[in-house]
């Protein structure tokens, strides 16, 4: 499945939704009204990962509402996924997605759609909150965006969305002076591994020329997600876009948080522009 998965994946594939993204972002932010505030959440990320997540899976419904609804009962399981009831809210929605996606490998199909419909919302969420709160790396950007290619990384590390994994030990090792025993089952921090002072110095402040790279927020190795070229793809092309077009931005309110142990991310941004 990965094998396939890669293979679909392509570099021309990228190359078709990079170039298709950023048509499609520049367009949306070209009709929104900036005299007054936007929130770059409902106004800009939602409409634009929406038409990736077609794009890429190019389901047969074309109750596309329905399909999004469906698909936001899924991804809140999976961001508070100690929640029974929205475990069981998940399993209906699944199973009536479904239908509509019967080609192509299976992570592009319905839980792609989610992917790239919800999470990659919730993931460009926290990458824009970071940088609103960084206003200095806000402007640096806006002064070269190309430096976006290198900062994604960075970006990622700062906002990525997994606060955890479960993996289960394959031998005996020893780390740090604790041993693990073959067979135990392990939950991994990836957040905390993000945020280490003993990896990255300043952990907690993005920093796009930032020399020490190896975030994990996209797994490493064997067990990394497959689908990690797409979202550095669709992070690139939306946050360049956004940046390149505001020289700044400012935050209106406090912010709401949405979401739980699986992962949290702001409900809205509502922000006010300097063009």
């Amino acid at each position: 499945m990965r094998l396939e998965t890669r293979e679909a994946l392509s570099s021309k594939l990228l190359r078709s939704v990079r170039r298709q993204m950023f048509e499609d972002a520049r367009a949306q932010l070209a009709i929104l009204n900036w005299g007054q505030p936007v929130d770059l959440i409902r106004d800009y990320a939602e409409p634009v990962c929406l038409a990736l997540a077609l794009q890429v899976t190019q389901p047969s419904c074309k109750d596309i509402d329905s399909l999004n609804q469906l698909a936001r009962q899924v991804s809140a399981s999976s961001a508070d996924p100690f929640a029974p009831k929205l475990k069981l809210r998940s399993k209906a929605a699944s199973v009536a997605l479904c239908p509509y996606f019967a080609s192509g490998p299976m992570p592009l199909r319905e839980s792609g759609f989610v992917a790239l419909s919800q999470t990659m919302v919730h993931l460009l969420g926290n990458v824009w909150f970071g940088l609103i709160n960084h206003p200095e790396e806000w402007s640096r950007l806006h002064r070269q965006p190309a430096l976006i290619a290198r900062g994604v990384e960075e970006l990622l590390r700062f906002a990525g969305l997994t606060r955890f994994v479960y993996r289960r030990a394959q031998a005996d090792t020893m780390i740090n002076g604790i041993c693990i025993r073959h067979g135990e089952r392990l939950t991994l921090r990836i957040f905390a591994a993000n945020r280490d002072p003993d990896r990255f110095s300043n952990p907690n402040e993005v920093s796009v020329m930032r020399r020490s790279l190896g975030q994990v927020s996209l797994g490493a190795g064997r067990h990394a997600c497959v689908g990690a070229p797409l979202i550095r793809t669709a992070t690139l092309a939306a946050t360049y876009t956004l940046v390149e077009r505001l020289p700044k931005v400012r935050l209106l309110s406090p912010i709401s948080w949405r979401g739980g142990d699986g992962f949290r991310s702001p409900s809205s941004l509502p922000v006010v522009a300097s063009l």
